[in-house]
């Protein structure tokens, strides 16, 4: 079994286009799955929304600044709602938390936005364990992927392996490039590759700009730096 992660979008719907294109072309996934934060912070919500639909068979999630969409909760997510259709709204808010999928019995792969508890307290790779088992408590499953912190990694914590499959629309580990992962169930475990995608960066921080979008020089700024 193959499955594909892909999280946190952000409305950039030039990476998101290759992104698709390559899971088409390379990894023909049996199962795609969208961990959430769809549209919020990028310059073409609604674009980037239908793409998303248009995923045939596709599993998603909430994340917390599709919340925040839902719930006007700042200038940012007024923009974005305000480019969207209600019923693309209504979509967002029902949503599920997690998706549990299984390759085979006691081989359970959980994908969640952030962590198995919140949509919102990031799991970093250089976190003290201590602050990673309260987000682990009472978790059946021992392989987690999940999105939020934008930076790939794979790491394990007390039998759990935690996979951070990063951000299609929004790279902060300095590579300037859409990263989503491939998840192979091999029989036995589940092994991980992320694949980096190139995109055009440049076109959309001129996009920010084009649509006026709220703070849109220090979005697109941060968009290049690809750095937190």
């Amino acid at each position: 079994m193959r499955v594909a992660i892909l999280s946190d979008i952000h409305g950039n719907v030039v990476a998101l286009e290759q992104v698709v294109h390559h899971l088409r072309r390379e990894a023909t996934p049996d199962v795609v799955v969208v961990a959430g934060d769809l549209v919020a912070f990028g310059p073409r919500p609604a674009e980037t929304m239908e793409l998303l639909r248009e995923l045939q068979g596709a599993l998603f999630l909430m994340g917390n600044t599709d919340e925040c969409v839902v719930n006007d909760q700042d200038e940012t997510s007024v923009f974005t709602r305000s480019k969207l259709r209600e019923e693309d709204v209504r979509w967002l808010a029902e949503l599920p938390f997690s998706h549990t999928i299984e390759a085979a019995p006691g081989h359970e792969l959980l994908v969640v936005h952030a962590n198995p508890k919140n949509m919102y307290d990031a799991i970093k790779p250089d976190h003290n364990p201590a602050i990673v088992r309260p987000l682990l408590q009472d978790v059946a499953q021992r392989t987690i992927a999940f999105g939020h912190y934008h930076v790939p990694f794979v790491r394990e914590i007390d039998g759990y392996t935690l996979v951070d499959v990063a951000s299609v629309g929004m790279p902060r580990d300095g590579v300037l490039r859409a990263t989503y992962a491939l998840l192979t169930f091999d029989g036995q475990t589940w092994q991980v590759a992320h694949h980096r995608i190139t995109f055009d960066a440049a076109a959309v921080a001129r996009d920010y700009e084009a649509v006026g979008f709220p703070e849109a020089s220090a979005l697109a700024s941060k968009l290049l730096r690809a750095r937190y």
